[in-house]
Formats: structure tokens, sequence, C-alpha cells
């Protein structure tokens, strides 16, 4: 019923688990708590609201986004992270803030230094990684924002983490950005881009919108804690 997450556990230092509800009306509150008593913490994923879950607390709707990518895509010069010449830190930084909303940032229980371990080493497997790829705009070798893509499986790609500087925000950077994410893409013979949000996030989604992307998936992800 429950899935033990084997990195997440590791990664807290305690038991975490993972269950994936089909149809919240079947969804038995007491049969939940009884399997979840060997875990400290156990995500809920639904496809559809559980009304009236007071065992766990709603942290996130997350809204997959997708557009169909082809090979007129525009094309645009891809900028790839060089440690020799650009600033780790300022790539962790923009990473932090690329995360305002994730839900291991609003929910309190967790420790916030694991919320800037996990970025980092979000960071650093896109960086090490052969699928992934970490794509920046940058002036006189400062960054101005990063983007990175995922090449998911044969037919499509996904961004990871996006971000843009503050103090540039609304000046075509993030644009920039996207245009990249789907000129790799399209060079790596990806037919969809993919990028997820948070429905709180309403000025992501609208740029998402505004750039063609349509929502795939919309998914309800509770925290069940045993504290």
């Amino acid at each position: 019923m429950i899935d033990h997450l084997i990195w997440d556990s590791a990664f807290f230092g305690f038991p975490v688990g993972k269950i994936l509800i089909e149809n919240p009306f079947d969804f038995h509150e007491d049969e939940f708590k009884s399997a979840a008593n060997s875990f400290r913490l156990v995500y809920v994923f639904s496809g559809k609201p559980i009304i009236g879950a007071s065992f766990a607390r709603l942290v996130d709707v997350k809204l997959t986004f997708q557009k169909a990518l082809n090979a007129s895509t525009t094309s645009k010069k891809l900028i790839f992270f060089d440690k020799k010449i650009h600033d780790k830190k300022a790539l962790l930084q923009l990473a932090w803030e690329s995360g305002s909303y994730s839900r291991f940032k609003t929910d309190l229980h967790f420790d916030r230094k694991d919320y800037f371990r996990m970025y980092e080493i979000w960071v650093n497997k896109s960086l090490t990684s052969e699928q992934s790829f970490v794509m920046i705009e940058a002036v006189n070798n400062e960054l101005l924002g990063f983007v990175t893509v995922d090449l998911n499986d044969s037919e499509s790609a996904s961004i990871g983490l996006i971000a843009v500087d503050e103090s540039c925000r609304g000046q075509g950077v993030g644009s920039n950005l996207m245009k990249q994410a789907e000129c790799l893409a399209v060079q790596y013979g990806r037919k969809f881009l993919k990028v997820a949000t948070q429905q709180e996030n309403v000025l992501a989604a609208a740029f998402y919108n505004k750039k063609g992307y349509k929502v795939a998936n919309q998914e309800y992800i509770y925290h069940f804690w045993n504290l």
C-alpha cells in the first residue's frame, strides 16, 4: 500500500513513504493510518482532492504543463553553465529561489537546512548527469538566470529548475531560457517539453500559458506526519 522511499529516508534521516490514491472515494483513512505507523512521513498523491482529509495537510497542487515541439522551433544559441567561468554560488542561490513554492520549503515540519541541501544535490546531479543539462543567461559571465533540462524518454524532455535573478525579471530572460530548453529538446529529437509548477505560483503558471504550454496533469499532494 505504502512504498518505502529509500532515497528520501536516507536524506531526511527518518522513514519516508509514498502512496498514490487512484480513487479518493475508495480511500480508507483508518487502514492508511495503520499502514503508516512505520513511517514518520508519507507523501500522499491523488489525481483528485481528498475531501475531508484532516489526517494530512495539502501541501501542493502540482500542475504539469506540456508543449508539443517541432523541427521549426526557433533556433537559439545554447549557453551551458561552465564551472570554470561561472559562479557556482550564484547558481545555487538561483536554485534556492526557484523553489520558493516548494512543499519542502513551505512545510515547516522539515528542517530548513534540508531544503537547501536538497536543491544543492539537485543542481549537482544536473551538472554531472549525461541526461541533464544546465543552461544559463549571463552578462559578462554573471548569471541572470538558469534552466535545467532532463531527457525523460525517447519522446519527451522536462524542465527541472528554472529561475531568473530578481534584479532582471521582466526583461525577457525567462523567455530566452525557455527557448534554450525547447531548442535543446528538439536537438535531441524530443517531441514534447514538460514543466511543472505549483498552482499557487500563479505567475509561473501564467508565464507557461503565455509560452504555449497547456496543463497536461494536475496532482494533489498531501503530507501525513507521524509526530
